[in-house]
């Protein structure tokens, strides 16, 4: 018991040796997500690839899992030529353990298509996070509509 107390001890002294300050997450994500919300709405998604780590992953509603940067800025693209995209990330809490993050938010989003009329969408999502590099990058990335099907 005494190895398993002392095991416990040092796990927990490496992960404190390496925290970052309380908001470090918080405060990074807010911004990536108005970021993101902006790149989107205006249609650019090379600014929505920026929150990605190389090994993401997205899981939109009622598709495969995108794996890696190449598949999901294929999902991104097919997205945002859709029409034009209004959206808003709003994150409801962030929760920080060393370097992982995960923020549980909801967002709205109007999709206006080229000629035709404005559809819009409210819901949830969860987004991993792990800071690579000194920066916080989306690892998994998962949402899903409050409408029915």
């Amino acid at each position: 018991m005494k190895r398993f107390s002392v095991l416990v001890t040092l796990v927990f002294a490496a992960c404190a040796s390496t925290m970052t300050p309380a908001n470090d997450a918080e405060d990074a994500i807010r911004k990536m997500d108005r970021d993101f919300s902006a790149a989107a709405s205006g249609g650019n998604v090379e600014g929505m690839m920026s929150i990605y780590a190389d090994d993401a992953v997205l899981m939109p509603p009622n598709l495969p899992a995108f794996r890696g940067r190449d598949a999901i800025r294929q999902f991104w693209t097919g997205f945002t030529g859709a029409g034009k995209i209004d959206a808003t990330l709003t994150p409801d809490k962030v929760m920080q353990s060393c370097d992982m993050a995960t923020e549980l938010g909801h967002y709205a989003l109007t999709i206006t298509p080229k000629g035709g009329a404005a559809v819009q969408d409210t819901g949830k999502y969860v987004v991993t996070w792990r800071k690579v590099g000194g920066q916080w990058k989306a690892v998994a990335d998962i949402f899903n509509s409050d409408r029915p099907r």
